[in-house]
C-alpha cells in the first residue's frame, strides 16, 4: 500500500473532465493558473497570477475558495 497516496492522482488522470484546474481557468480566464514544479521534478502548490497579484494553495479547490474572495 505505499503507493495508495498516489493512487488518487493516478486515477485522475482518466478524469473526470475538465479537471478542477481546468474549471478554474475557465471560470477566471484573467488568472493564470499553473502549478509549481520544484526541483525533484515533483508537483507543489497551486497558483494564480494576475497583475501582479499572486494565489498560492495546496490544491485547486483551495485556490478556487482564495480566487471566490478575490472576486468580492
Amino acid at each position: 500500500m505505499a503507493d495508495a497516496p498516489r493512487a488518487a492522482d493516478r486515477d485522475a488522470l482518466h478524469g473526470p473532465w475538465p479537471t478542477e484546474a481546468e474549471a478554474l481557468q475557465a471560470k477566471y480566464p484573467d488568472w493564470e493558473i499553473s502549478r509549481e514544479l520544484r526541483a525533484d521534478g515533483t508537483h507543489g502548490d497551486w497558483y494564480a497570477r494576475r497583475d501582479g497579484t499572486s494565489l498560492q494553495a495546496e490544491t485547486p479547490a483551495a485556490l478556487r475558495d482564495l480566487l471566490e474572495k478575490q472576486s468580492v
